[in-house]
């Protein structure tokens, strides 16, 4: 089974602190199951362009996810994060390959529409 742990809006700092350390709590587990996870998080988000909060929150499940592969790639932990537009689920196919190929460990896989257009340096 697959762990995915999503973003949500967040209304104020103290949601922020909730969505990350529920995030925190699932991750924990999912690994201590031998479970994947997958983060899915806004891809505007983890650009700046949106509030405070929600950039909060995107770059600590980014921030997570890479600190899981770090700590645990060579103990089997397979993480990765998949962005995408608010509102928009991921297509379930890039969800399974995320969560089951095992040359992908660690990555952002970028499904949203937000950096298009941008000039990225």
């Amino acid at each position: 089974m697959t762990t995915i742990i999503r973003q949500r809006a967040a209304a104020s700092l103290d949601d922020v602190a909730g969505q990350l350390h529920d995030a925190f709590t699932a991750a924990r587990d999912a690994v201590a199951a031998e479970e994947p996870v997958v983060f899915v998080a806004h891809g505007p988000d983890l650009l700046g362009q949106g509030s405070v909060q929600d950039g909060a929150v995107a770059g600590g499940l980014l921030g997570m996810m890479r600190a899981l592969m770090f700590e645990g790639g060579r103990k089997g932990w397979h993480v990765n994060l998949v962005a995408v537009d608010p509102g928009v689920e991921p297509a379930p196919g890039l969800i399974e390959a995320a969560a089951s190929l095992p040359d992908l460990n660690g990555q952002v896989l970028n499904a949203s529409s937000g950096h298009i257009g941008k000039v990225i340096a």
